[in-house]
């Protein structure tokens, strides 16, 4: 038996004419937990009290700045969530849209990033890579790799979000 396509589909060749352009970025994130004096930035959603947290689900909105100091420049947001992945050992699913809010050319422009944070024994995160799956705006069709490097971890965990 033959088939045919449906009337909503259209199928046709396909010619790459991106023009293929290396973004560089250094910047840094900041969270702040639930409960933090500030308010923090994150709130857990699902407190699954399961050991390493698995299952534990948190909304962020984290902030991203263009230098480590509490009053850089914010320059974007990471809005997402973050799942405890891990039954043996503490692992975290991280699923974000990092939305540039400066006055750049990136402004309104999103990255999406999905990755995932080891924890040490210590229940502290580890330095870990995280792919770009795309983008909007200035990063339409964008792939690549978010290095993240953890420069201060001033609110360890220890089991606790």
């Amino acid at each position: 038996m033959a088939t045919t396509n449906p009337s909503y589909y259209r199928s046709g060749g396909c010619h790459d004419i991106r023009q293929h352009e290396e973004h560089l970025f250094h910047l840094y994130m900041n969270q702040h937990l639930e409960g933090s004096p500030d308010g923090g930035n994150q709130k857990v959603v699902v407190n699954s009290r399961l050991p390493m947290l698995f299952g534990f689900v948190v909304a962020n909105d984290w902030t991203i700045r263009d230098g480590p100091a509490p009053k850089a420049n914010l320059v974007a947001h990471a809005r997402g969530v973050h799942i405890g992945a891990g039954k043996a050992d503490e692992s975290w699913l991280l699923c974000h849209s990092i939305l540039f809010t400066d006055t750049s050319r990136f402004k309104g422009s999103i990255l999406k990033m999905l990755g995932n944070f080891a924890m040490d024994t210590n229940g502290v995160a580890t330095d870990g890579e995280w792919a770009i799956i795309g983008g909007t705006g200035e990063f339409a069709y964008a792939n690549g790799v978010v290095t993240a490097k953890i420069v201060e971890n001033m609110h360890p965990t220890n089991g606790r979000i």
